[in-house]
């Protein structure tokens, strides 16, 4: 079993990092794609797997065109969204169909551009794959959603009157884990096998069931914490204030709207809720986070015959988010290389991989896809397919 080391410093990464927050400023924003690639390389070459580090080969001049396409259509969609709607509208259903074809070039470039031991990654997936696997499988869970909730408010709606309604919000709440655990098995399954290294490709089969039922205790776990939170956060409401002023607490946030001077206690409150919902939300992302991962490297296998493991630990991923956020406000954001690093280490580190016939041997397969998907997906948040 082969574990992932990765051996960057927060203090060499700082000064990579603030000249090119400089040097993005001093040039409009133009050095963007040359400040990605000194990033990507310094990640990737402090990356060892078996002694032997990762390589990034895109230039900043590769993304550069792309880079510009992209802020030419995002100007064009904030500026429609400000004068047009009907255009706006209009222009977003474009970039929602094209989404599929920026996904797939921005995976097909991304992997491409990645080498271990001279051998790149690569993928060979169809556009008909991402089109079906990040459009038409979305988009035909909703529709069904959609008619499922019609047909229910058809037939019952005479019956249930009043109740209908609670009816649908139980169904919408069930059909959350149940709708992003299907997306989960889909895109995954399309991305990792289609996935190479080398003239070897990955394989998976994942299946419903468990996304599911990761997402279903993680939302059950997250309701559970905030509730308990909630009720030891009301039971020393009543110990400090008594039942009378806490019976009028509903009263005071009402006035707050008509500028009436709240009390001490409610600001104390609303500045305890806001954190609490905070690290509620920290810790269920790193419930899923470390779950969905065991459970796609336990079922994914590269070459036949290697096994991918992940050692990561929920309680320490949450305390890295946790820590790393805190660092970042006390510094007002200078320690987000440090924080950078402490995650990306973190996550690297808690990869094995067991290659009974090693990493020799694999033949590289040359590559020339285009940037344009990358940058594209960037600037519309669309992009973010990670392997």
């Amino acid at each position: 079993m082969n574990q992932l080391d990765f051996t960057g410093k927060g203090t060499e990464y700082f000064k990579i990092w603030i000249v090119n927050i400089l040097l993005t400023i001093i040039t409009l924003g133009l050095y963007l794609p040359w400040a990605k690639v000194r990033t990507r390389r310094y990640f990737h070459a402090n990356t060892h797997l078996d002694q032997n580090s990762f390589d990034y080969h895109a230039t900043g001049k590769q993304l550069f065109i792309s880079y510009i396409i992209s802020v030419v259509l995002l100007a064009i969609y904030v500026t429609l969204s400000r004068s047009n709607p009907i255009l706006s509208a209009v222009f977003a259903g474009v970039l929602v169909i094209a989404s599929p074809w920026i996904i797939w070039r921005s995976i097909k470039f991304k992997l491409g551009m990645i080498s271990y031991r001279n051998v790149r990654f690569g993928f060979n997936g169809k556009l008909s794959g991402s089109y079906l696997s990040f459009l038409a499988y979305p988009i035909g869970l909703i529709l069904g959603f959609a008619l499922v909730i019609g047909i229910l408010v058809t037939l019952f709606q005479s019956i249930l009157g009043g109740l209908l309604p609670i009816l649908i919000t139980l169904i919408v709440i069930s059909a959350y884990p149940a709708f992003f655990a299907l997306l989960n098995k889909v895109t995954n399954n399309y991305v990792i096998n289609d996935a190479s290294f080398g003239q070897s490709n990955f394989s998976t089969k994942l299946k419903f069931k468990p996304f599911f039922f990761i997402i279903l205790k993680g939302v059950g776990l997250g309701l559970f914490i905030t509730i308990g939170a909630l009720a030891a956060l009301s039971l020393l409401a009543y110990l400090i204030i008594g039942p009378e002023q806490l019976t009028s607490l509903p009263g005071q946030v009402m006035n707050m709207e008509q500028s009436a001077q709240p009390s001490g206690f409610i600001l104390a409150s609303i500045g305890l809720i806001y954190p609490l919902f905070l690290v509620v939300g920290v810790y269920i992302a790193s419930y899923l986070k470390t779950y969905n991962r065991a459970y796609i490297f336990s079922n994914t296998r590269f070459d036949e015959t290697a096994t991918l493991h992940s050692s990561m630990n929920i309680n320490e991923l949450f305390r890295i988010y946790i820590t790393n956020i805190l660092l970042m406000i006390v510094t007002l954001g200078l320690a987000y290389p440090w924080a950078k690093i402490r995650s990306y280490r973190y996550l690297t580190e808690t990869i094995a991989i067991n290659a009974p016939n090693g990493f020799a041997g694999y033949v590289s397969q040359t590559n020339n896809e285009g940037a344009i998907g990358e940058e594209l997906g960037e600037a519309f948040d669309i992009g973010g397919i990670g392997f």
